[in-house]
């Protein structure tokens, strides 16, 4: 079987979904022969790799995707928009990439080299794919992730945010080519239940459900909890320090228990535009004996934290994947997070503890309970940690991503 492998974001050094892409890219090229179609941006990185792929084949679209990537910065430095402003000007870009890599490939694909073409990124549902409407050759596109709708008790942090699109997403429906690329494509991967909205109804019988998370089982593993004081539950926080990732949540439970004050821990791991207020938190409040802001780290130091803690929490309310989650999860951390979104469908009670996305106070008085029950009931936490490090091996290793996709492709070529 021959796979024309679509990433346009694909990249083994770039953190996030460059990286997603990569390894998912690199799994699939290990059970089926992949040519892999990606940006010219990735090509220094990519071509230091001994990479498995058959051919890369790297297009460059700068004329359309510089301009919009300033566009993008500019937006950013006057305070205008966030993720989905970023999404939506990848929109003309993709479209561009794709008509570049038609003209190239054009006679290759009508010649039916190519069993399938499938887009494993950009993972955007409001992103579309033209090739599939100028193609014959069976379209996969997904893994799809994103369009959570924002919390609306949180809007402190909406505004935060600085999201003007909000209001307005669901015209990327009537853009060029996106109800065509639902339609000619014969399966659609979706991330989440909460993606499936997206999928027009006459196409959601074509839903599949897999994500483009997955995790290095033997460099994300438990580790030896050295160098604490006796019966000292460390708490690990990773992530951009933004407001919708919530990190002030952990520290206000520090804040508000005694308990967790007085012989407990927090190691925040991560940088942003949140970090100078919530060092002043943990300052004012006398906490810097219990809470550590650490900063930004490489992967490599981020997976030394995680084999080093107990608990992992993580009380994002609007997070759409949560790749980090599935990282503490192979390290055997128990996890506490919201249900909603990508994290209530990784985590259940086996492997952490889910909190409702109530009401402000309410969440947080949740969350701090949480925390401290798992602090002092080291049974329990031992049992998550042991379960964690199990789903993590059965379903999230990168290996096992590859083979689930190599079982997509051949039930579609039956």
């Amino acid at each position: 079987m021959k796979v024309l492998l679509l990433a346009d974001v694909c990249n083994p050094n770039w953190a996030s979904l460059p990286e997603f892409s990569y390894s998912l890219a690199e799994s699939i090229s290990a059970h089926v022969s992949v040519v892999l179609v990606t940006h010219i941006r990735n090509k220094a990185d990519i071509s230091a790799k001994e990479g498995q792929f058959k051919e890369v084949i790297y297009i460059d679209n700068e004329y359309v995707a510089a301009p919009l990537h300033k566009l993008g910065k500019f937006l950013k430095a006057i305070g205008i928009g966030g993720w989905m402003t970023n999404m939506a000007l990848k929109a003309p870009s993709n479209i561009a990439f794709e008509y570049e890599l038609y003209k190239l490939l054009k006679i290759r694909i009508n010649n039916n080299e190519f069993d399938l073409i499938h887009r494993i990124s950009p993972v955007s549902p409001t992103i579309p794919s033209p090739i599939a409407t100028w193609v014959s050759t069976p379209f996969i596109l997904g893994p799809l992730n994103g369009s959570l709708p924002w919390p609306k008790q949180f809007d402190k942090e909406i505004k935060k945010e600085r999201e003007f699109l909000i209001h307005v997403r669901n015209v990327y429906k009537y853009l060029p080519y996106c109800k065509k690329t639902f339609h000619r494509a014969v399966k659609i991967l979706s991330a989440f239940k909460h993606l499936d909205k997206d999928v027009p109804d006459e196409d959601k019988e074509k839903i599949i459900r897999f994500n483009e998370l997955g995790v290095d089982t033997e460099f994300y593993k438990p580790g030896e909890k050295a160098n604490r004081p006796d019966k000292c539950c460390q708490f690990l926080f990773v992530g951009r320090l933004v407001p919708y990732k919530c990190p002030h949540v952990a520290i206000l439970a520090f804040l508000n228990s005694k308990q967790l004050r007085a012989n407990h821990r927090l190691v925040i791991v991560g940088d942003g535009p949140e970090r100078r207020v919530l060092q002043e938190l943990i300052d004012n409040n006398g906490l810097a004996h219990c809470i550590e802001i650490v900063g930004w780290k490489k992967q490599r130091d981020v997976a030394r934290y995680m084999s080093e803690a107990d608990v992992f929490v993580f009380p994002t309310i609007r997070e759409v994947g949560g790749n980090v989650i599935i990282e503490a999860m192979s390290s055997g951390l128990p996890s506490i997070v919201p249900d909603y979104g990508g994290p209530s469908e990784l985590v259940d009670e086996a492997i952490g503890i889910k909190i409702p996305l109530l009401n402000r106070d309410e969440f947080q008085d949740a969350y701090t309970v949480s925390m401290e029950e798992l602090a002092v009931n080291t049974e329990k936490r031992q049992r998550l940690s042991i379960n964690a490090r199990k789903r993590a091996l059965a379903e999230h290793s990168w290996s096992i991503k590859g083979a689930q996709i190599k079982k997509i492709y051949d039930d579609i070529k039956k």
